[in-house]
């Protein structure tokens, strides 16, 4: 499957907006843990997102990473990167 056919058929498709909550506290946390259930939960291509996602983040500092993907928030993220050394 390449990548445009796993991202259209990706749950968050419909509404991108919503896995880009603003903040961490209050409503902002609140919709980031129910974006990452529903994508954990709902989404039949979350494992090819993962895998994306950590490819192409890979090497970033945490301020470059943004929204919910393959289940994870930017700083679960950061914490699969391979390329992350203790200094980060």
């Amino acid at each position: 499957m390449n990548t445009s056919d796993w991202k259209a058929k990706a749950i968050c498709a419909d509404e991108p907006d919503f896995w880009y909550p603003v903040g961490n506290s209050g409503p902002a946390k609140a919709d980031a843990d129910l974006a990452k259930w529903i994508c954990n939960a709902r989404c039949y291509v979350r494992a090819q997102c993962r895998e994306d996602v950590l490819q192409t983040e890979a090497g970033w500092p945490m301020d470059r990473r943004h929204g919910i993907a393959g289940g994870l928030s930017p700083s679960e993220r950061l914490a699969l990167d391979p390329t992350r050394t203790t200094a980060a």
